[in-house]
């Protein structure tokens, strides 16, 4: 493994709005990636991008940057630490850092921390319909959440009001409408690529969430988190290392300081951490909320290096990341993986 960091890098606009960007953002983007002018970016998009960027140059050893679009050629890259987003198309070097948290749906170990009624089914129109339906029977009052795992973010949530009606929307008017759920109307192109695939799709009663909160770990530990709010950034970090802001109600604008929650949340994520490190590997982001019962419950679990970081402590996050290189560097590909090149 080599000493010197790999910092990835996918160049977004500038926002129109650059009145509080702190020089420091503004220095390390023109150094790396290039000018810093008002343009029609996405705000926060475009500060986490900068805030990763800065904080990695400053807290990881001998950083490396490369930005994407650009030719860069990197002597033993697959050898390297990666920080940094991962593109749809990813470096041949990167492919395998993401880890598995995005089957958590599979993991016993976290069944218990649910908070709710799941099971997971196949990639089968009739197998499907089975599910909904025996959730249904089971909480005819609440409604669902289906949701496609075996790749996720190809196919939208289905969320499922109690009548087995959902909102779905068409693109070619740019508007929304209620349908009934059909599988293959909800899977579109998806379901013929997947068709029969084990374990694709994660059904799940709907139940109330609030004040949704986001907890990174790595190294198997608990490092850091902020609450789900949209239009928070970095930039917004209390200076706590679980920053105390949150919403009730996920985009309700109206953000409310609960330290008390803050603190729950991080002692029950070391709780989750601890009960499923034998089935998650590598660093991911860990999505909580508060049910109806008053006590904390997992939402779901992501990879770490494409996650919102909302109102983080990128220099608590930076130090994790840096003393736990191992888990951010490319792992040796099996024996029976590797192409043979011999001529033909």
């Amino acid at each position: 493994m080599s000493d010197q960091w790999l910092i990835d890098v996918i160049p977004s606009k500038c926002p129109a709005d650059l009145s509080d960007i702190p020089d420091p953002y503004r220095h390390v983007w023109e150094r790396y990636v290039g000018p810093v002018v008002a343009s029609n970016g996405d705000r926060e998009r475009w500060v986490e991008d900068a805030a990763r960027l800065e904080a990695a140059v400053r807290l990881l050893p001998e950083p490396m940057v490369r930005v994407l679009g650009r030719k860069t050629i990197i002597e033993d890259a697959d050898r390297m630490p990666h920080y940094g987003p991962i593109a749809s198309i990813p470096f041949e070097d990167q492919i395998g850092l993401d880890g598995n948290a995005d089957r958590y749906a599979m993991f016993p170990s976290l069944r218990g921390f649910l908070g709710r009624d799941v099971t997971v089914t196949d990639c089968d129109p009739k197998r499907i319909s089975d599910a909904v339906f025996a959730m249904r029977k089971r909480h005819p009052a609440d409604g669902l959440v289906v949701k496609f795992i075996a790749a996720p973010k190809t196919v939208p949530l289905a969320f499922i009001d109690p009548d087995l009606y959902y909102r779905k929307y068409d693109p070619d008017n740019g508007e929304w409408y209620r349908t009934w759920f059909e599988p293959v109307g909800w899977l579109d192109w998806t379901g013929i690529r997947y068709e029969g695939e084990p374990d694709s799709v994660f059904v799940q009663q709907r139940v109330r969430m609030r004040f949704e909160y986001r907890v990174f770990v790595i190294g198997g530990r608990p490092v850091c988190g902020a609450g789900c709010i949209e239009n928070h950034t970095p930039l917004d970090n209390t200076g706590d290392a679980y920053d105390p802001w949150m919403e009730e109600t996920r985009n309700n604008r109206k953000p409310e300081s609960h330290p008390l929650i803050a603190g729950l949340y991080e002692q029950y994520a070391y709780e989750v951490a601890h009960a499923i490190r034998g089935d998650v590997e590598g660093p991911y982001t860990l999505d909580l909320y508060l049910g109806d019962d008053g006590q904390p419950h997992v939402l779901e679990l992501n990879p770490m290096r494409n996650a919102g970081l909302y109102a983080l402590n990128m220099d608590r996050l930076l130090e994790a990341v840096s003393a736990n290189p191992g888990e951010f560097t490319p792992k040796p590909a099996p024996m029976g993986d590797v192409m043979e090149s011999d001529d033909v």
